[in-house]
């Protein structure tokens, strides 16, 4: 059977829309609000001494990261909702003639959360201010999803091997490895119906449907370039949608008023390991990596205080970790009559040099920056650009051990990685705040041949050559131009959010399977 597979057009062939309305309507007490992509909520209610509703009063919710104040008031309900909140550190001050201004602080909010903060506004005596440092809420009321936030304190402090963020996702309950797949299952259901989302954007590839890179490389994201994310394994909203299984909502780092860096390396080296029992007792005293070496750093701070933040992470992976080709067949191998004794010895030596063990090493190279841009007191604007090189030789055959198989029969795998991606936050009146997000990326796999054409197998010995797969020139060559549009209405007790999310991608696949010919 062959196949060739090569999607190109002058424009982009597919178009993936998926457009989300909802209206959610509650009942008195306060608006609640959807999960948000990226981004948090704060929302509450303003009353009197007597429990009445304070309309009109003013709310200034103040990130204490960045020194970026978002100001709304209270509609006639005495709710006031800020949308469309960057994650970490905020006070909020609520105010009106004739009551006494009320600061709540050192509250956390996180992504994807609604933190409701609710005020009873005092009478205005000779006190003019009131301070309440905010306690942690044991109960969030307005959460209708199953969820769990995997905090930086988490991702900071718990021990992981591979630096791969997204394997945090498993300390959420309703969640498991998807088999040897690295794909993670929610509730039973398979990996390939997951979505990803970072900084609100779409992190997923068309084609394998997989997460950007796949598990074919480390990470595509640094764990030094991200803040925290949401795992949620039902009932999130049609906004985080677009998936059957979990969903991950993430958020990258910002800089703030205060610089802050870090700089790490890790080692893994096979004399400080201890052997695998279950190998060692099977006589195997190889270790599978030889050595692996993660090293990098971040650095955030502001351009202009209170206005423009930066954020820069680099983060390299050296990986070497050998190969062994064996053979079920015994040497020399016996030869007919018609083959002569010169050919016979001549066979059995390319045979024998085949086998044996190979180097083998994993080389990623990751940079993020982002830029976080005040405008105005309505007006906020970040983007971010994200790129990974990922190199592996004699990678096509990722086993540690390859049985009949020989050198040849593999291929250097290599990934490239570019993502940009842009968000808009404004504030158009009290009542409604407008986000706006654009992304373009490229996702290429390419997988070239060790051996040359034709692929020949001989039964019991080996095989050799060019494997029937290879090589993919582009497997796949993936571009995406997403644009995303969401208003957030408050209305009386009630808040209404639409949106719009169109995905055009362009999928350039050439992979022309036994292409070079079969041989047994």
């Amino acid at each position: 059977m062959t196949k060739q597979m090569k999607c190109e057009r002058n424009s982009f062939h597919k178009l993936m829309v998926g457009v989300a309305f909802a209206a959610l309507v509650v009942g008195s007490g306060g608006a609640a609000l959807a999960q948000t992509a990226g981004v948090g909520t704060i929302t509450g209610t303003l009353t009197d001494a007597s429990a009445a509703v304070v309309p009109d009063a003013s709310v200034v919710v103040h990130n204490t990261d960045t020194g970026v104040d978002r100001s709304v008031a209270a509609n006639g309900a005495g709710i006031y909702v800020a949308t469309f909140l960057q994650p970490g550190h905020y006070e909020v001050t609520a105010s009106k003639a004739g009551f006494a201004k009320l600061v709540r602080k050192d509250l956390t909010l996180q992504v994807g959360q609604t933190l409701t903060l609710d005020f009873q506004m005092p009478v205005q005596t000779t006190q003019e201010t009131v301070t309440v440092t905010a306690e942690g809420t044991l109960v969030d009321t307005e959460k209708t999803d199953l969820s769990q936030v995997v905090s930086t304190a988490a991702v900071q402090n718990l021990p992981i091997a591979g630096r791969r963020w997204e394997t945090f996702a498993l300390l959420a309950p309703n969640t498991t490895g998807d088999g040897g797949s690295g794909l993670i299952s929610y509730r039973g259901i398979s990996g390939l119906y997951n979505s990803t989302a970072v900084d609100g954007a779409n992190n997923n590839q068309a084609f394998f449907s997989e997460a950007k890179g796949r598990t074919t490389v480390p990470y595509v994201y640094s764990m030094d370039s991200i803040l925290e994310f949401q795992v949620s394994s039902s009932n999130y909203s049609a906004e985080l949608g677009q998936a059957a299984g979990g969903v991950i909502n993430a958020v990258t780092k910002s800089g703030g008023n205060v610089i802050h860096g870090d700089l790490f390396y890790y080692l893994r080296y096979q004399t400080l390991n201890a052997l695998d029992p279950i190998n060692k007792a099977a006589g195997n005293y190889t270790q599978p990596i030889h050595q692996q070496q993660q090293f990098g750093g971040s650095v955030g701070g502001p351009i202009k205080k209170d206005r423009l933040f930066y954020f820069l992470t680099y983060d390299g992976s050296r990986k070497v970790n050998p190969i062994s080709y064996t053979s079920s067949a015994k040497f020399p191998l016996a030869c007919p009559a018609q083959v002569t004794a010169a050919l016979c010895s001549g066979a059995n030596g390319f045979f024998s040099s085949q086998l044996g063990a190979f180097p083998r090493f994993a080389n990623q190279d990751v940079a993020f920056g982002k830029l976080d841009y005040q405008l105005n007191s309505k007006n906020h604007v970040n983007a971010s650009f994200n790129f990974d090189n990922f190199h592996s030789p004699n990678s096509y055959n990722t086993a540690i051990t390859s049985a009949n198989n020989s050198i040849t029969a593999n291929g250097t795998a290599v990934t490239h990685e570019r993502i940009f991606v842009a968000n808009w936050d404004s504030t158009i009146t009290n009542s409604m705040i407008n986000a706006v997000r654009f992304q373009w990326s490229r996702d290429k796999e390419v997988i070239s041949a060790n051996g040359s054409a034709p692929s020949i197998s001989v039964t019991n010995v080996m095989a050799y050559g060019m494997p029937n797969a290879l090589p993919r020139p582009a497997f796949p060559d993936e571009h995406r131009l997403q644009f995303t549009d969401i208003l957030s209405y408050n209305h009386g007790k009630h808040t209404f959010k639409v949106g719009a999310d169109v995905n055009l991608i362009h999928e350039l696949l050439i992979n022309l399977f036994q292409g070079g010919g079969v041989y047994s």
